[in-house]
């Protein structure tokens, strides 16, 4: 079954503090009850709508929780995006932090057994664009450059990523991080 979206969008301020406080509520349930206990009757209370009030927004439990994972998701990458340009450490320190960062966050989704498997293009988009603009502003990549090494990058390392958290890889990702930050550095060095 795929789980619907909202069921329809917040437009006043007060719609949008309603849905965050629904969203904030179901945080507090997951930590409080195991997944299976996870229902729309605990958010509603723990959140201090009605049900019917959380009905409006969200059809169903599955799409609070694909909310969730999207906003998930969408905090995952303005972080990798920050490390990529922090100017306090040198060109490949961010790139090993983002990498770093990134496994730590993208394993951590596996972990939840409601994971959507969706494959959230405009994100991947998004991350493309930020790394080839890493690329292009460190001179790893001239302006002529089409966008093949960032692309090819992203699907490297969130492929990477996807594997150890399919395989429920935890704890020590050190070796990971560093093997991948060294295919990375490679791929970007064979590019030039």
């Amino acid at each position: 079954m795929k789980a619907a979206l909202l069921r329809k969008k917040p437009k006043q301020t007060r719609s949008r503090l309603m849905v965050d406080n629904i969203i904030e509520a179901s945080i507090r349930v997951l930590k409080k009850h195991p997944y299976e206990k996870f229902t729309t009757n605990r958010v509603s209370a723990e959140a201090g709508v009605s049900v019917g009030s959380l009905y409006q927004y969200f059809p169903n439990k599955q799409s609070i929780l694909l909310e969730l994972e999207i906003r998930a998701v969408n905090e995952m990458i303005e972080n990798v995006e920050k490390l990529l340009f922090d100017d306090k450490f040198k060109p490949e320190q961010r790139l090993y932090k983002a990498i770093e960062y990134f496994f730590l966050t993208e394993s951590s989704l596996y972990e939840i057994p409601f994971s959507s498997d969706l494959k959230y293009s405009a994100q991947l988009n998004r991350i493309s664009i930020s790394i080839d603009s890493y690329l292009r502003l460190n001179g790893y990549i001239d302006e002529q450059a089409d966008t093949f090494l960032s692309q090819y990058l992203v699907a490297l390392v969130g492929g990477i990523a996807e594997q150890l958290g399919r395989r429920g890889v935890t704890g020590n990702f050190k070796p990971w991080i560093e093997m991948t930050f060294g295919l990375v550095m490679h791929c970007i060095q064979a590019h030039k």
